[in-house]
C-alpha cells in the first residue's frame, strides 16, 4: 500500500509544481534569455502515471486473461476488433518488450485520452487527473478491464460534444463508434447518452432523486438485476451465475452519500449545461450502480457515468468564493478519496490472501522482478483453464 501511496504523491508534487508555473508564471532567467518550464512537470506527472500502470508486472485479476491473448490468436479472437487490431500491431513490433509493449501502450493511450478529455472539458484538469487516480474504479480497474478503461475515457473525451448548447451528435458517434470497437459495453452508455439527452439536461428536484435512489435500492434487495441479466443478450446472461460477488455494504453507502452531498448543493454550482449534464450522469451511475449491487462485474458498467465526478469535483470547488473555505473543502475531498484508495487496496489485499489472485497488493514492476517470463505465472495452465470453460460452456449450450 505504500507504494501506491509515494506514487499518489509524487505525481500530486509535479501537478502542483505544473500549476504554480503557469498561474505565477515561473521561469528561469538566463542572461538575456528567458527560459520558461511550459508543460514540463505536466508531462513529468503523466509519464509517471502512464510508467506506473505500464510497466506493473502481475499485477490486475485479468493479467493472466490479456497476456494469453497476447500469446494466443485463439484467444485474442474473443476480443473487440480494433482491441485485437492494435495487439496484433504490438505483436509485430515488439519494441523489446514483448507482452509488457502491450501493457504499457494501452496505459498510455488511456492516460492521453483522458487528459486530452479534461482540458476540453474543464480549465481545473489538473486536478481532475489527480481524481481519477484515486478512484479505485478508474485508475486502478484499468490495471485490470484494460478494454473497458480505454472506452470509458475514449466516451468521456465524447462529452465535450453533446453538452455543448448545439450538441454535435456526429462527431459523438465517431467517439460512440470508436469506443465500441474497443469494449461491446460502452455501445449501451453512448445509446442511454444519445436518446436520454432531455433527461440529462434538465435541473431535477431532491426529492425526485431521493425517490429514485430509494426505488433503486428496493430493486436491489428484490434481486431485480439478476432477473434482467438472465434474460440479457448474448454472454451478458452468464453474469447472473456470479450472484453473490457483491459490492461492499461501506462502499454502497459511499457512493451514495457523495451523491447526496452534491444533490444537496447543486443550487450553488449548477450553472451551465456540462453542469447539469454531469451531476445526472452521476445520479443514472448511481442507479446502476444500486441496482446491480450484488453483481461487482455488472456494476462495473456504472462507472462510465460515475466517471462524472473527475470534473464535478473542481467544477464544485471553484465555485467557492471563499478562498480559506476552497482549500478546506479541497483538503476534506483529498482525505476523502485517499480513504476510499487505501480502502480499495486494503481489500485487495485480503482478498488476494484468500484466493492467491494476481491483483493490486505488492506492487510488483517489470524492471524490480528477476522472473519476466509469462511462464512464471503458468500461462499454459491458464490458457488450457480457459478452453476447458470454453468446452463445458458449448456443451450446455447443446444440451440447452
Amino acid at each position: 500500500m505504500l507504494t501506491y501511496n509515494i506514487f499518489i504523491a509524487i505525481v500530486a508534487f509535479f501537478l502542483a509544481l505544473d500549476y504554480y508555473v503557469h498561474k505565477y508564471d515561473v521561469h528561469l532567467q538566463n542572461g538575456g534569455t528567458r527560459l520558461a518550464f511550459g508543460n514540463t512537470f505536466m508531462y513529468l506527472a503523466l509519464g509517471i502515471i502512464i510508467f506506473f500502470a505500464g510497466f506493473r508486472f502481475e499485477i490486475g485479476y485479468d493479467y493472466p486473461k490479456y497476456l494469453a491473448g497476447y500469446l494466443y490468436e485463439s484467444e485474442l479472437r474473443e476480443w473487440e476488433p480494433l482491441f485485437t487490431f492494435l495487439v496484433r500491431v504490438l505483436r509485430n513490433i515488439n519494441f523489446g518488450l514483448d507482452s509488457q509493449g502491450m501493457f504499457l501502450f494501452f496505459s498510455g493511450l488511456t492516460v492521453m485520452i483522458l487528459y486530452t478529455a479534461l482540458q476540453k472539458l474543464t480549465p481545473h484538469y489538473r486536478l481532475g487527473i489527480l481524481i481519477y487516480l484515486l478512484v479505485p474504479s478508474l485508475y486502478l480497474s484499468s490495471f485490470s478491464v484494460i478494454r473497458q478503461g480505454v472506452a470509458l475515457v475514449v466516451l468521456f473525451y465524447g462529452l465535450q460534444y453533446i453538452t455543448k448548447e448545439k450538441a454535435e451528435y456526429k462527431k459523438y458517434f465517431l467517439v460512440a463508434v470508436i469506443a465500441f470497437l474497443f469494449h461491446y459495453s460502452s455501445i449501451f452508455v453512448a445509446f442511454i447518452y444519445v436518446a436520454g439527452g432531455k433527461f440529462f439536461q434538465r435541473n431535477y428536484s431532491w426529492l425526485f432523486y431521493t425517490f429514485l435512489i430509494v426505488i433503486s435500492f428496493f430493486l436491489s434487495f428484490a434481486h431485480i438485476g439478476k432477473v434482467l441479466l438472465m434474460y440479457a443478450p448474448g454472454h451478458f446472461s452468464t453474469y447472473a451465475n456470479n450472484y453473490g460477488f457483491s459490492v461492499s455494504i461501506l462502499k454502497l453507502l459511499v457512493v451514495n452519500g457523495f451523491f447526496l452531498f452534491f444533490m444537496f448543493q447543486k443550487d450553488r454550482f449548477l450553472k451551465t449545461k456540462l453542469d447539469i449534464y454531469l451531476l445526472n450522469s452521476l445520479f443514472l451511475g448511481l442507479m446502476i450502480f444500486n441496482i446491480f449491487s450484488d453483481f461487482v462485474f455488472v456494476s462495473r458498467l456504472a462507472q462510465y457515468f460515475l466517471a462524472a465526478e473527475i470534473v464535478l469535483v473542481p467544477i464544485y470547488l471553484y465555485t467557492v468564493k471563499d478562498v480559506f473555505i476552497r482549500r478546506l473543502m479541497l483538503g476534506l475531498f483529498i482525505v476523502y478519496y485517499l480513504f476510499n484508495f487505501n480502502y480499495a487496496l486494503y481489500r485487495d489485499k485480503v482478498y488476494n490472501v484468500d484466493h492467491k489472485l494476481h491483483t493490486l497488493i505488492p506492487y510488483k514492476n517489470y524492471f524490480t522482478e528477476e522472473h519476466r517470463s509469462y511462464r512464471s505465472i503458468n500461462i499454459d495452465a491458464w490458457y488450457n483453464y480457459i478452453q476447458e470453460n470454453a468446452a463445458q460452456e458449448s456443451q450446455e449450450k447443446d444440451i440447452k
